[in-house]
């Protein structure tokens, strides 16, 4: 049996982005010495040797989310009633 998944086309409308980036002049924090680097507009603190790594990102757990249906309602029907009508 072959397996057929559900596929969707997107298309993206190509667009410029500007990417703003200063020459920064600045002692760094760890090992104290002047050093320019090239940076986006924050302020660095360490130089390019002493910067520190960033942890690698965690994929958050998988979560079972449920559906928000309506709950049904129990309708009871009486067929022998008295009056003849049927009874909720």
């Amino acid at each position: 049996m072959d397996k057929h998944l559900d596929t969707k086309e997107v298309f993206v409308k190509a667009h410029v982005r500007i990417i703003k980036q200063r020459v920064y002049r600045f002692v760094c924090k760890q090992c104290n010495q002047v050093v320019e680097r090239i940076c986006y507009p924050s302020h660095p603190l360490y130089c390019s040797r002493c910067k520190p790594s960033k942890p690698p990102k965690q994929k958050p757990a998988p979560m079972l989310i449920k559906s928000k249906k309506k709950p049904k309602t129990k309708q009871m029907v009486s067929v022998n009633n008295d009056r003849g009508v049927a009874a909720r």
